[in-house]
């Protein structure tokens, strides 16, 4: 069975590498799509180079920095925040040097705690936050922890969008209140992703895609009278909104790194980890079932595994928008699709 590896695609967004504690004054390495990349700060502000020395091709994350410059373990090729070499030990001082002398620098962003970069020129908005709560006052938002999976990005972030499981993984934790049958909802596009939203009679779930690997969770209790999750227990209020985020890392095609950040509007001076109690439990349940899932690698046709309308409506939706915006390189045309299903009748609120 050919099995999809999209990763060349997804060059052209933003992904995160590391938390932005992780990355110091000292070079160290990460990867993402595959590639090996090295991270540094000079002055406070990161810069992000592939982990590469054009010279002779040694690893640069195993070099010093000195002034500012990232120096090349092997020969001491000098690179500066741009890339530029700006020193050569063995030429004379004062020769020139080549032109293509340089590191293969990447655009960097630092947000939301976490160290940002494009592969290729991004063309997509940088992903937001429902609410505006990373910088909204109201709200409190922690990062709850990161993961690693060895698992691909695409199995990961299904797994997130999907709440069917809930009542048989996460039973006790985050299942519906209403029982495992899952009720018609609409999926819609966005300008970056998708939207929809589910309500179990105590909790409304607002979910939030930004293509590929960016999905916020936003909770709002409707009848706090029981049957709320973890993240809303103890002394919750209809109208209090927890926030749940997972921002998946594509190391690699099959390993995944995941940050995960809980934000609230409410039991602002509660101690985090008071809300972050469960989330390793929760992860590690989900860990174990996608970690074995097969094909590592999502099949190239929808065909090849079994959808389910009103259940899988939102992996349907996700699985669309994959192979539209991650063709395989040799296929343009992209793989064939089954007719698209009628979207399911709303539901009322």
């Amino acid at each position: 069975m050919i099995q999809q590896d999209t990763t060349h695609d997804l060059r052209r967004f933003w992904h995160p590498i590391a938390r932005s504690d992780e990355i110091g004054e000292d070079p160290a390495a990460f990867s993402l799509l595959g590639e090996a990349l090295v991270a540094f700060r000079v002055d406070g502000a990161p810069s992000v180079f592939r982990d590469l020395c054009i010279h002779r091709g040694a690893a640069l994350s195993q070099g010093r920095i000195d002034d500012g410059k990232l120096v090349c373990p092997y020969h001491g090729w000098a690179y500066d925040r741009t890339g530029a070499c700006v020193h050569i030990p063995a030429l004379p001082e004062g020769a020139v040097i080549p032109k293509r002398a340089r590191a293969w620098a990447y655009p960097v962003r630092e947000e939301y705690g976490l160290v940002w970069v494009a592969l290729e020129e991004p063309e997509a908005p940088f992903p937001g936050w429902p609410d505006d709560a990373w910088t909204d006052p109201g709200y409190r938002v922690f990062c709850a922890g990161t993961y690693e999976w060895n698992a691909a990005a695409w199995r990961v972030v299904e797994n997130v969008l999907d709440f069917s499981h809930f009542n048989f993984v996460h039973k006790g934790y985050t299942e519906l209140a209403d029982g495992p049958q899952i009720k018609p909802y609409e999926v819609e596009p966005t300008a970056d992703g998708l939207a929809y939203v589910y309500e179990d009679g105590k909790l409304r779930r607002e979910y939030t895609l930004h293509f590929p690997f960016v999905v916020h969770d936003r909770k709002r209790v409707i009848d706090p009278d029981g049957g709320v999750t973890w993240s809303e227990s103890g002394g919750s209020r209809a109208g209090d909104v927890t926030i749940l985020t997972f921002i998946a890392q594509p190391m690699d095609a099959v390993r995944t790194r995941i940050y995960a950040f809980v934000g609230r509007n409410h039991s602002l001076q509660a101690q985090d980890a008071d809300f972050a109690a469960g989330f390793d439990t929760i992860m590690e349940q989900d860990r174990v079932i996608v970690e074995a899932q097969r094909p590592e690698l999502i099949p190239p046709d929808l065909r090849e595994e079994l959808y389910v309308l009103v259940p899988d409506a939102a992996a349907m939706a996700y699985r669309r928008l994959m192979h539209d915006y991650a063709r395989p390189a040799n296929d343009a045309a992209g793989p064939e699709l089954p007719a698209r299903a009628p979207a399911p009748r709303k539901q009322s609120h």
